[in-house]
C-alpha cells in the first residue's frame, strides 16, 4: 500500500469525522444518532482497507519511504500498533481473519519483553499483548505484558523521579546525564 493510499484513507476518515462533528453541532449536541452511523462507516472503510493489505504484511509497518511501507522485523518502537490495529478491526468487524494475524504479529514481539534499551514498551505491549489477553483470556499474554512492564520500570530514575527515555545505564541505574 502506498503512502498516498494511506493518506487518502486518513483524509476520508477525517472528512467523515468532520461531517459527524458538524451534525452534532447542528443538532445542538444531540448528535449521537447521526454520529454513530458516520463513525461506523469510517470504521467499515478502514477495515476494508486493512482486509486488503493485511495478508501481504509479514513484518511490522514502521513508516513509509517513496510512498511505500517500510517494515521492521522487531517492530522498532511502533511494533505494537500493527497487532493493535488488527485487534481493532477484529473487534469492529467480528471477522476471525483478523484474529490470527493479530496473535501472530504480537508473538513476534515476545523477545522485546526483556528490552531495557527503550522506553517505548507500552507502545509495543499494550495494543498487542494486553489486548490479546483481554480478548482471548489467555493469561500468558498478561504475564508477558507484566514482564515488559518489569523491563520498563528498570528505566525509572528514583533520584529524578522520571523514566529515562534516552541514555545509558551506569551501575544498574538509568541516569539523566
Amino acid at each position: 500500500m502506498s503512502r498516498r493510499t494511506v493518506l487518502a484513507v486518513a483524509a476520508g476518515a477525517r472528512a467523515t469525522a468532520a461531517s459527524s462533528a458538524q451534525a452534532v453541532a447542528a443538532s445542538g449536541g444531540q448528535g449521537s444518532a447521526t454520529a454513530g452511523p458516520a463513525l461506523r462507516a469510517a470504521a467499515d472503510y478502514a477495515v476494508e482497507k486493512l482486509r486488503a493489505v493485511a495478508p501481504g504484511v509479514s513484518a511490522f509497518p514502521v513508516g513509509t519511504k517513496f510512498e511505500k511501507w517500510v517494515f521492521s522485523q522487531n517492530g522498532d518502537w511502533v511494533g505494537g500498533f500493527w497487532p493493535g490495529t488488527l485487534w481493532m478491526a477484529y473487534l469492529h468487524s467480528k471477522d476471525e481473519t483478523f484474529r490470527t494475524p493479530a496473535l501472530d504479529s504480537a508473538r513476534k514481539l515476545a523477545p522485546r519483553r526483556y528490552d531495557t534499551s527503550t522506553h517505548d514498551l507500552g507502545f509495543l505491549f499494550h495494543p498487542s499483548w494486553v489486548t490479546a489477553w483481554r480478548l482471548t483470556g489467555d493469561d500468558s499474554w498478561r504475564v508477558g505484558a507484566i514482564q515488559a512492564a518489569g523491563s520498563l520500570i528498570q528505566r525509572y530514575n528514583s533520584r529524578d523521579r522520571i523514566f529515562v527515555s534516552t541514555g545509558c545505564c551506569r551501575d544498574g541505574v538509568f541516569r539523566t546525564q
